[in-house]
Parts: C-alpha cells; structure tokens; sequence
C-alpha cells in the first residue's frame, strides 16, 4: 500500500489519511480489549492457562503458516506486458482520500501479532497510564512502515521514493521465503512459550 501511495500525485495526503484510520481502529479495539482483560480480574492461576492456551494455539497456527509458504513453488515470472494494475491502484487512481481513510480501517483490524500484544498488556500487572503507553508504543512500531515513509516524505521525497523502489525490489523476491521463516520461528517461540506457562 505504500509502494502504491508514493507513485501517486498526493502520496503525503494519502498516506496520512491510511494512517489516521489506522490509528483509529487499532487504538479502538486496543484500548477496549485491554480495559476489558483488565476489568474481569483474572486470578494468576487463570492467567496462566490463558496464557498457556493462547501461545499454544496461535504458535501452533503460525508454524503452518510458516511451512506452507516455505514449501510453496516460487511463482513464475510474468511478462511485464502482460502485468496488468493491481485492484488497489485501479481503486486509487483517483487518489481518494476518503476511500483510502476506509481501507485503513478494514485492512488494519487486529491480526495475530496484535493480538498477542493485547493479551500480554491486558493481563499485565501494570497502571491503567502504562498500559495505555504500551499500547500507543506497540502501535508507533506496529504502523513504522507508514510512517517512516510519511516523514521521510516530508523531509525528502526523491530519496525517500527511491529507498521505496529498492525495497519493493527486493521484497518481490525475498518476501515469501522471509515471512516463512519469521513465521516459523515465531511459532517454535510461541508453542514453547506456552508448554512452559502451561507447567
């Protein structure tokens, strides 16, 4: 979605407008989720069978993930002539900003990583401020593909589009196989994780 903002006429405008709804559904939910864990005052015995069952199930999750696409074929090459725009930059080919506001919301709703974030904040023996700050950082770090873009933009566009473009290069051939392996290590991390909060 970046890569596709910075080759529009206004990437500073669009970018800015992906970010706040962004920000907005992930703070939302955030923040509710976490004052709801909060507010049932789970035991610590409690907590750990949670904490046991919730590492275990998504480990067990991402370590599939993570074999199927280190097991997949690479996809062939297409020839650029026949390489045709993607539905997203036939969407934003008149740089909507509203639309794009949209798109922010629904293509950031809370997915794995976040959601163990919430989890452990959630059930943190923490202040209702820090777990706030937390959360605002895990955001700040979750969102700094948009963001560092967005500023860098402010601060030099050409250099930024071109750091973009070779990025984009190497992440078409490279991405599958990285994913694969965080994946996969993330999932051994995760179920061992839980084996041991489950003892």
């Amino acid at each position: 979605m970046v890569i596709i903002f910075l080759g529009r006429p206004h990437p500073k405008r669009l970018l800015v407008f992906f970010l706040a709804g962004a920000w907005l559904v992930s703070l939302t939910i955030g923040l509710v989720a976490v004052f709801a864990m909060d507010g049932a005052e789970l035991r610590s015995s409690t907590r750990g069978a949670v904490n046991a069952a919730v590492y275990i199930s998504i480990g067990a999750f991402v370590l599939v993930v993570g074999g199927y696409l280190l097991g997949r074929p690479p996809k062939p090459k297409k020839p650029k002539k026949d390489e045709k725009p993607s539905m997203t930059q036939r969407v934003l080919t008149k740089d909507n900003s509203w639309l794009v506001f949209v798109l922010g919301i629904v293509l950031n709703m809370p997915g794995v990583w976040y959601l163990i974030a919430l989890k452990d904040i959630g059930l943190a023996d923490w202040t209702s401020t820090q777990k706030v700050v937390a959360l605002v950082g895990f955001n700040l770090i979750m969102f700094s593909f948009v963001e560092a873009p967005l500023v860098g933009y402010l601060v030099a566009p050409d250099w930024t589009r071109a750091l973009v473009d070779r990025f984009n290069t190497w992440l078409r051939r490279h991405a599958r196989h990285l994913i694969g392996y965080i994946a996969v290590a993330l999932g051994l991390y995760l179920l061992v994780r839980g084996l041991l909060a489950a003892l």
